[in-house]
């Protein structure tokens, strides 16, 4: 990146810095220094009385923006067989054209991704994704859990997202031919608090992937099992309300 692009970063990334030990081998296990949610010190705050930075003081410092772990998260989402796309660092909203950038290739990464934030598109990942709120006002995994509990059904095991407001995306792969589109705002018929992306007619809905930075605050990477078919006391709801 030229030195306007780093600058770009450093702003979007809130000046917050992460760093990782390069010298002397070590860890943060013993780290008593503010630390950064991908387990490097944040902001350039190491105590002076550190036992883990006595030992090894070598940092080199990232900018939250460019953490190696945006990188790795998307790498398993491809892995998973979610198509990664990118998003203005620190945003939610994709650059027109997005659907064409969407790859399964973990190849393209690297410079796909350089200082830049993570989506995932549904056409191409062929997947059906339930956004589960909470807020005040909502619990979304509780809604879909008294809802599974109601039909005497059970919410499979599938790849999870955790979102900063403490949600969930809950990844499913769509059935031949769905067309599933998505709906926000509780006016789904899984109920309040659960909004949904899918694979839709044309382009499709998208999702903030796993690895971005949203307001300094990440979505991680919960549950790293395969996709599971969507299932059908969902999609029938789902289709039914269309």
């Amino acid at each position: 990146m030229n030195e306007r692009d780093v600058q770009a970063v450093i702003e979007a990334s809130d000046y917050v810095r992460h760093g990782s030990v390069t010298r002397h081998g070590g860890s943060y296990s013993t780290c008593i220094c503010p630390a950064a949610w991908c387990g490097a010190v944040a902001s350039g705050d190491e105590r002076h009385d550190c036992p883990e930075h006595s030992l090894n003081p070598v940092q080199y410092w990232h900018w939250s923006a460019e953490c190696p772990q945006v990188l790795a998260a998307a790498r398993t989402a491809v892995g998973r067989g979610l198509a990664v796309f990118p998003l203005p660092i620190g945003g939610r909203i994709p650059e027109p054209g997005w659907q064409r950038q969407a790859t399964l290739f973990p190849e393209q990464l690297p410079e796909l991704l350089a200082g830049r934030g993570v989506g995932i598109g549904c056409r191409a990942s062929n997947t059906v994704v339930l956004d589960l709120d909470v807020h005040a006002d909502e619990d979304g995994p509780g809604v879909l859990a008294a809802l599974a509990n109601r039909l005497g059904e059970t919410v499979p095991e599938t790849f999870a997202v955790a979102t900063p407001s403490g949600g969930r995306h809950l990844y499913f792969r769509a059935p031949m031919g769905c067309t599933i589109g998505s709906v926000s705002g509780g006016r789904t018929a899984l109920g309040p608090g659960i909004d949904v992306r899918g694979p839709g007619r044309r382009s499709g809905g998208y999702l903030v992937g796993p690895g971005s930075l949203i307001d300094g605050r990440p979505y991680t990477i919960v549950r790293d099992v395969p996709v599971a078919p969507l299932p059908d006391w969902i999609d029938q709801r789902l289709q039914a309300h269309r």
